[in-house]
């Protein structure tokens, strides 16, 4: 929240009573870690200016801060202790407090609305230390790569000023140090741009690729993690917080030349932060690759290289990185409002985010909590006692939901890391539609289920528990990773450049590459839809069969190429995904909408494989759908959640749940006993005995969700689970 929420004119006692009063039933839902986290002006003056002098004046320049602008560090430190008197008072002695930052050297934004308005004495001091803006709000973005010039001002930590050529890192590590003993702060989150200039949309600091030389993206991957070090050594009791860059975990590293794999294996950082904001995105600033089955997708690739990097910590005997999700409610700055104007969709968000699960060796292992996004909004008003309930409520049943997780439906998304190490170590610039989350994102709309991702390593531990793959650019693989493929009867889908792909899955799909990279551009679909699509640098492939999925022929040959096999109902088939055309436009603009249509094809055919799914899901409707089983009981969550140019949630959907297949086995004679209810409802609608549910509408309650987007449902029968 905003320190700027509390007014130091009046007895802070009150206030403080107050607040911690409304938010203290979300700390006692928790049987762990809980906090508040403090916004003191957005940039990181507060340490760099930090001269050591209880009576300095705070370096806040914005007309938002201008009262507390007249206060000292000391006021900053009184406030800060007289909130831990009063938590202690009200039965929450554990509680911490920190502060954020982002790593721009000033905001002011939008350039003529300024929601935001904060410049900066130490930007104006060090400008060297900032690049050119690169991310879609044109600030200069930090590069921790950059060395500091001389300076003269008196600094905590160097009251003589600094000296020519000194490291960034090691200078802000130090002030961290000393200003957060003064403070008595428990921790710091870094946000951002704080941990590389990649934020936003897929654009870094190079462009839309890491350049060309691998020794330029690993010195930008030393400089965060020196920087995380550093700020760990100046006050090793820290609990350090990393931030997401709102875009593809796999892009973070491929264009934003930072490694998290390698930053949270390296053992400063304490918790990383995805910064799930589905509704600030999609329904308001309308930039729609960003929207909430993204954020799904950049969750669970997060989660399998923590998991992977926190396998790497426990051998070394340091404690796991911690995961958290971002559950949005309002904003303290900007004026969208998603609690309270598509409150369906963030209760979506809340049961989907906390059973993201990366599918490992050990089992499912999913987030460790939730970072809620703002206590106070921008008019001072801070969550009511009923949004608190509704939070509490929420995040109570979808995380004890989450901590019984046995299983989840549908293809597991997978990370192929020694092919990215690769990439990153022989072409960093290449582009090998290796955008794995931006991919399931876009089949996510279209009714695939994929609410699991694991790594391609684990698959011989993994495979028996997924419902099918989604493989990202399968090649560089091992024997026996390779075998497994080629055997599995699971619903496969290989993505990414073909050249790329292992020659043997290329030909069991019956594919095989021909003639010469094709440019990244605009081109046409050839088949029953005529629709333009924008191409990423590709290589034509020869389908050895006949023209399955033929409405994704191109001008250039077939974008998809399918194992064709009559004696089994197998799927297996490789795929050239269309991309996005301008990287740093995350607007999805009208002239690239038929690059979408391949996804709703290809959402098509795999559902066709899946035992639970949603028929029919048509491309002019998008509907997301998954499932999980917690506790022996099957759940189902749904979402009609497009605002913009694919749809439009207030226009109420009829969809079909298939909850079973036609197969040799009969339907068992305990279905009719079976029935559905709302999580948060003791409705229960029985479901007829028939390969499809009966339509939903006809049950009642979908009428109900044309005005809430979204809910969660549990499958309640008699008898063994099925």
């Amino acid at each position: 929240m905003d320190v700027i929420w509390f007014d130091p004119a009046r007895d802070l006692d009150p206030q403080i009573d107050m607040l911690l009063t409304r938010l203290a039933p979300l700390w006692r839902s928790t049987d762990g870690m809980h906090g508040l986290c403090f916004n003191v002006g957005w940039l990181i003056d507060l340490v760099t200016e930090w001269t050591g002098h209880a009576d300095q004046k705070l370096p806040l320049r914005s007309r938002r801060t201008a009262q507390w602008a007249e206060r000292s560090y000391a006021d900053l430190r009184d406030l800060f202790a007289r909130i831990r008197v009063g938590a202690a008072r009200i039965g929450l002695p554990d509680l911490k407090l920190g502060v954020l930052f982002v790593g721009w050297a000033h905001v002011v934004w939008p350039p003529d609305v300024k929601i935001y308005d904060f410049d900066s004495d130490w930007y104006a001091r060090h400008p060297e230390l900032y690049g050119e803006p690169k991310t879609i709000i044109g600030m200069p973005d930090l590069w921790p790569i950059n060395r500091l010039h001389a300076d003269s001002y008196p600094y905590a930590t160097r009251p003589g000023g600094l000296q020519d050529d000194t490291y960034f890192p090691d200078f802000f590590g130090a002030q961290w140090g000393s200003l957060s003993r003064f403070l008595g702060v428990d921790a710091l989150h870094l946000r951002d741009g704080m941990t590389g200039p990649m934020v936003y949309t897929r654009y870094g600091p190079y462009g839309a690729s890491a350049p060309a030389d691998p020794a330029v993206w690993q010195q930008w991957t030393q400089a965060v993690i020196d920087l995380y070090r550093a700020c760990k050594t100046g006050n090793p009791d820290t609990y350090l917080i990393g931030y997401s860059s709102g875009i593809s975990a796999v892009a973070e590293w491929r264009v934003g030349c930072v490694d998290l794999e390698a930053l949270v294996a390296d053992g400063a950082i304490d918790c990383w932060i995805d910064q799930t904001w589905g509704g600030a995105w999609q329904d308001w600033w309308h930039q729609l690759w960003k929207g909430w089955t993204f954020q799904l997708a950049n969750l669970m690739s997060h989660r399998v290289m923590i998991e992977a990097a926190n396998m790497q910590r426990k051998a070394k005997g340091i404690a796991p990185c911690r995961h958290y999700n971002l559950i949005e409610t309002w904003d303290g700055w900007e004026p969208w409002d998603t609690l309270h104007q598509v409150p369906g969709k963030l209760r979506w968000g809340i049961w989907a985010f906390n059973h993201a699960a990366a599918i490992t060796p050990d089992g499912p292992k999913t987030t460790d909590g939730s970072y809620i996004s703002w206590a106070n909004n921008r008019k001072g008003q801070i969550l009511s006692e009923d949004d608190v309930t509704y939070l509490r409520t929420h995040l109570d049943m979808a995380q004890e939901s989450a901590a019984k997780l046995e299983h989840v439906y549908g293809p597991l998304m997978v990370y192929n890391r020694p092919m990215m190490d690769w990439l990153m170590h022989h072409h960093p610039d290449w582009n090998a539609s290796e955008w794995i989350e931006d991919q399931v994102g876009l089949l996510m709309k279209w009714g695939v289920p994929c609410l699991g991702a694991t790594r391609i390593e684990w698959l011989p531990d993994v495979i028996d528990k997924a419902d099918g793959l989604i493989v990202q650019v399968p090649g560089q693989l091992n024997d026996k990773v390779r075998d497994l493929l080629l055997k599995t009867d699971k619903p496969t889908l290989l993505v990414g450049r073909a050249d790329l792909i292992d020659p043997a899955l290329l030909a069991r799909a019956g594919a095989k590459v021909t003639g010469e990279l094709q440019p990244a551009g605009f081109y046409h679909l050839t088949g029953w839809v005529k629709e333009i699509v924008h191409l990423p640098t590709f290589r034509p492939i020869e389908a050895a069969n006949d023209g399955i999925l033929a409405a994704l022929d191109s001008e250039v040959g077939p974008l998809v190429a399918r194992e064709k096999d009559e004696t089994s109902k197998s799927f297996f088939a490789c795929w050239q995904p269309c991309d996005w055309a301008e990287p740093g436009n995350a607007f999805l603009p009208k002239y690239q909408l038929g690059s979408t249509y391949p996804y709703a094809a290809i959402s098509a055919a795999l559902r066709n494989t899946l035992p639970k799914c949603l028929e029919p899901v048509e491309w002019s409707e998008p509907m997301c759908f998954h499932s999980w089983q917690s506790s022996g009981t099957l759940h189902i969550v749904m979402g009609n959640l497009e605002t913009g140019v694919l749809g439009d949630s207030r226009t109420e959907r009829t969809m079909y749940l298939v909850l079973y297949k036609e197969s040799s086995s009969a339907v068992p004679t305990d279905f009719s006993q079976r029935s559905l209810r709302r999580v948060d409802s003791t409705d229960a609608f029985e479901l007829e005995h028939y390969r499809w549910s009966r339509l939903i509408n006809q049950h009642g309650f979908w009428n109900e969700l044309a005005g809430e987007d979204a809910a969660v449902f549990v499958l309640e029968f008699t008898g063994e689970p099925q």
